[in-house]
Order: C-alpha cells, then sequence, then structure tokens
C-alpha cells in the first residue's frame, strides 16, 4: 500500500491530542508529510523554569503543527544576537508515507556545543531522509544555563541536566506514539553530532533510557568524562548582578527572577580562561542526589562498563579534519602562538586538563606539542598550524577510541566504524563558512551537508560525485535503523563494512568518492595519548 498524498493537511492521533501536518516536497521533488512543533512537555517557564520536564496535559481539538516554532533561547553563532524562546520543548516529525509496512524511526538531536542549535528544517531538512522508507524525528530541548544549571541543595529541585532529561521525556512520548505516524516503536535509533552526539552517548551511558530506543549512532562528539566546572551558577549570577553569597537558594532566586535574555547571553569568563579554551560554561554534569528522573549519577566512563546499552549496535565516528577548527581560531587570532607557548595544557584534552595538578599539566601539554610539531611549545611558529590541526584531529579520534574499546570490552553487540573523508570543493559548507574556499579538506560538521539540507545547499546534478555520496550516506543510516547493519542495498556491492573487532587491525569505514574498508589512519599516533592518560593515573576505559 502505498501514499497517493492527496491529503495535504494530514491529522494524527497522538497520546495527548490530535496534530495536523502539511504536505512537502524535498529538494529533490519527494513528497513527505511533516508535523512540526508537536509539544512533548509543559513549556518550562516561570517557576518551572531550570526544573525537570513536567508531563504535558492532553489538548482538545486538533493542533496546527504545520510550521517549526521556535529553538531554544540561545546566542545565534551566525549573527550573534539572541535568538529563540524559553517555551520550546517540542519535536518535529517528517515521514514518507503515513500508510504500509511500520517503519524504523530515527531521533536527530542536534549540536551546538549545549548552548546553541536549531533542531528543526529551518537548520536541517530531512529531505534527504525522505527518499528513504523512515520516520525521521528531531528534538527541541533546553541549552545552556536553562539547560544545564545545577544545585546540590535537593529542597531546591534543580539536580541539573534538565536539556537531557527534555530529550529522555521526548523519547518516551516518540515510543508511545511511533506507531501512529507509521513508525515501528521497537526500531528507534538514535542519532547526533557534535555535543548532540555526545548527549547520545550520555543517554547509552544513563540507566534510564533502557528500552527507549534500540541502536545509536554518534558523529564527531564523545566523552568518557563530564568536566563541569564548579560554581558556574554563582558566576553566572554575580555577571548579572547578584550581591550576595553563594548560597544555592538565594542565587536560584536571583536567577528565577533574571531576564531569559541576559541568562542566554551572559558570557562571565575571564581572558585568562578564554586564552584556555573554555566556552561552555555549562553542560551535563554528575548530579548530586539521586530523584526519581535522574539522568546520570556517576561519571559516563564508570556508567559504560555495567550500562544496558552494552546489547544495542552503534555505529561511530568522525571526519579526516576534525581539527582544521584550530586553523580558523589561529588565523582569526594574532595571539594564538603566545597562547599556546604559555599554556601548552591548552592541546590537551579537557579530561587531562581537569585531573592534573598545574605542573604535570603543563608536562603533558608539552609532550604532546613536541609529538605532533617536533618542537617545544616556545618554538612553536605559524608553520606549525597543520601539525596542530592534525593534533587536535587526533584527540577527536583517540576520545571515540576510547568508547570503542569500552564496547568491545564491556560489549556484546557490534560498533561499526567511520570516517567521513569526502573533499568537495564546494560541499563542504562549514569548512567553506569558516576558512573560505582556499583551504581544503574535511573539517568539523562538513559530514551534514550529506545528509541534511542546510541553508547553504544547492541542488546537485545527479551525476555528481557529491550526490552519489548523500544517496550512500543516507541508504547506510536508514539499513543500520532497519536492521542494525548499515552495509545497504546501494552499497554492499561496493564494501563490506564489518563490525570492529577484538583482534587484528583496527578497520574503518572511509568514506570519500569511493567507499573502502582500511586500516583506521589515525591509529598510529593514538598511542601517545593512551600514554598521557596512563601518566595523569585516568583510566581510559
Amino acid at each position: 500500500m502505498t501514499d497517493d498524498y492527496t491529503e495535504s493537511s494530514p491529522v494524527v492521533c497522538t497520546t495527548h491530542g490530535k496534530v495536523q501536518g502539511t504536505l512537502l516536497k524535498s529538494l529533490y521533488d519527494e513528497q513527505f508529510y511533516a508535523f512540526d512543533g508537536i509539544p512533548y512537555a509543559v513549556p518550562p517557564l516561570g517557576s518551572l523554569r531550570f526544573k525537570e520536564p513536567h508531563d504535558l496535559k492532553p489538548w482538545h481539538g486538533v493542533r496546527d503543527c504545520s510550521k517549526p516554532l521556535n529553538k531554544c533561547l540561545q546566542v545565534s553563532s551566525y549573527t550573534k544576537l539572541v535568538e529563540g524562546s524559553e517555551d520550546c520543548l517540542y519535536l518535529n516529525i517528517s515521514v514518507k508515507t503515513l500508510l504500509g509496512e511500520p517503519m524504523p524511526i530515527m531521533v536527530y538531536i542536534h549540536g551546538g556545543a549545549f548552548k546553541g542549535g536549531d533542531s528543526s528544517r529551518r537548520a536541517w531538512g530531512p529531505d534527504y531522509f525522505m527518499k528513504e522508507n523512515v520516520v525521521y524525528i528531531s528534538i527541541g530541548h533546553r541549552l545552556g544555563p536553562l539547560g544545564f544549571l545545577s544545585f546540590e541543595d535537593p529542597t531546591l529541585e534543580v539536580p541539573g541536566n534538565a536539556g537531557l532529561k527534555d530529550v529522555i521525556l521526548a523519547l518516551q512520548w516518540i515510543k508511545a506514539n511511533a506507531a501512529n505516524f507509521n513508525g515501528d516503536p521497537d526500531r528507534i535509533t538514535i542519532f547526533g553530532h557534535s555535543s548532540g552526539s555526545m548527549t547520545v552517548q550520555l543517554l547509552l551511558a544513563s540507566p534510564r533510557t533502557e528500552g527507549l530506543f534500540h541502536k545509536a549512532i554518534l558523529m564527531a562528539g564523545f566523552s568518557m568524562e563530564l568536566n563541569r566546572l564548579p560554581d558556574m551558577e554563582f558566576r553566572l549570577a554575580k555577571h548579572l548582578g547578584y550581591e550576595g553569597d553563594n548560597v544555592d537558594s538565594q542565587v536560584l532566586q536571583f536567577l528565577l527572577k533574571a531576564d531569559p535574555h541576559q541568562l542566554a547571553s551572559a558570557d562571565f569568563f575571564t581572558p585568562a580562561e578564554k586564552s584556555q579554551g573554555h566556552v561552555m560554561a555549562f553542560v551535563p554534569s554528575v548530579e548530586r542526589y539521586a530523584t526519581p528522573k535522574a539522568a546520570l549519577l556517576s561519571e559516563p566512563v564508570d556508567l559504560q562498563r555495567t550500562a544496558w546499552s552494552n546489547r544495542i549496535p552503534i555505529i561511530l565516528g568522525a571526519n579526516s579534519g576534525e581539527g582544521l577548527t584550530s586553523i580558523n581560531f589561529i588565523k582569526t587570532n594574532p595571539s594564538w602562538l603566545k597562547d599556546f607557548q604559555h599554556n601548552p595544557e591548552r592541546v590537551l584534552p579537557w579530561t587531562l586538563r581537569n585531573r592534573c595538578d598545574p605542573g604535570l599539566r603543563r608536562q603533558l601539554g608539552q609532550a604532546l606539542i613536541n609529538d605532533f610539531c617536533q618542537v617545544h611549545g616556545h618554538e612553536l611558529t605559524a608553520s606549525h598550524t597543520d601539525a596542530f590541526a592534525d593534533l587536535f584531529t587526533h584527540s577527536m579520534v583517540h576520545a571515540l577510541d576510547r568508547l570503542i574499546r569500552a564496547r568491545l570490552s564491556y560489549g556484546q553487540a557490534p560498533t561499526y566504524l567511520y570516517r567521513f573523508d569526502f573533499d568537495s570543493p564546494d560541499f563542504n559548507f562549514y569548512r567553506i563558512r569558516f576558512m573560505g574556499k582556499e583551504q581544503r579538506g574535511v573539517g568539523h560538521v562538513d559530514e551534514l551537508g550529506y545528509i541534511f539540507v542546510i541553508p547553504a545547499t544547492f541542488k546537485l546534478n545527479p551525476s555528481r560525485p557529491e550526490f552519489t555520496a548523500i544517496r550512500r550516506m543516507v541508504a547506510m543510516l536508514v539499513q543500520f535503523a532497519a536492521t542494525s547493519d548499515p552495509n545497504a542495498p546501494l552499497t554492499k556491492s561496493l564494501v563490506d563494512w564489518k563490525p570492529v573487532s577484538r583482534f587484528g587491525q583496527r578497520m574503518v569505514l572511509n568514506i570519500s568518492e569511493e567507499l573502502r574498508f582500511i586500516p583506521q589512519p589515525e591509529r598510529p599516533k593514538l598511542k601517545f595519548f593512551d600514554r598521557l592518560f596512563e601518566m595523569a593515573g585516568v583510566p581510559l576505559f
């Protein structure tokens, strides 16, 4: 049974009321239905600011869900202005057809350093997925202090991770309503990019998510530790004019009355902290006391050892030039040489910076610069920018490697590894946006142009290799969501993508103009990172 798309405004019943969607056409003229701005929780306003999300009461009548609603309150990375709303707990559903066999569900969690990003099709259009039989869902959740403020005093009921709990409540809604949108509630795959990928990793580690999803895809964002800085709440309040002491109840009272725009735009890191690379004040944290909705009561590295998710398959990977962003930072920052000469620990993963005394930090940072640049920190010159990019790429790949090793040690399900390596002259939109067309390589976020339609996307001639790459990427991801095996009809004659094995070489699917299953190019230099963790006494997994 197929859809004839005669219904331009379909109405679907959900557990909370009726929603009306709209019929759309993708960039390549495939028809699909979109239901945007479906509420899944009570708007977290007034006294509910910073609190765990509350389940919604059902509504009467039919709710218009034909247009995306506000993103969560944030400073836009494009306009540098405060945009969005505190009222942002909505999800968006796009579906190829509402008839026929139930389809696998793919739930996307956007990136943006836990403080920015937009879940809607304005930012990440699911057009390419709509060629396949799949239900695509994206979740809006609270960001910055609104999503990740936390207080130790249990009477205040702000244990932290409200933004993560938003996602968990949305997943519960999705599980309960999957069938109404022609989705299969037993084939839910969550996937995320950058901080969204880290969110996926935290959901894999959390005991609270068991049964809410069945597979996961992590793209270019990993951390075994949370590395939350102390006293962020007090510092935020002081920055906004609070004059009292660091007493949780008083700080919270002040912040509940604060202008939400000021909360979202507060930038209180000192120049010294910025020269150390601090940009994220509010991120997920280990909750300091247990509640029925607690998401994380230990570090991910500890939770991972016994996590329920060791029994479900995952795909993970990153781009071949993740560290290119550091070149952009270096080009726009004349003082970068001084920063790294004075603060060699800046090159270390956050976990090592937060768990070593200053002397050891400096020593480990120097050692890492020496390993990649072949000089001492004080001898750095502008000629070392490429070596820096290589260092930061390896740092990302090492973070990913730690999760792989945890999976190989404690897991009973396949782990598929990819490396996105398609260096297009005009379709790697983030590299072009930040570094211009002269710079080549595959930077952070470039792979998303091959999965989503973004504002910079243009229609490709089907003869172009980029068009082929899009078709293959999406086919493999959807095949994985459907069957737990990413070898799609479109790709299996080209390459056999096998899970990571415990013995022998570490193999990776290299995704470029060709698909090739090759030994992981970054592997040899990862051992140096292992040694740094050993010297710091930090367990890898």
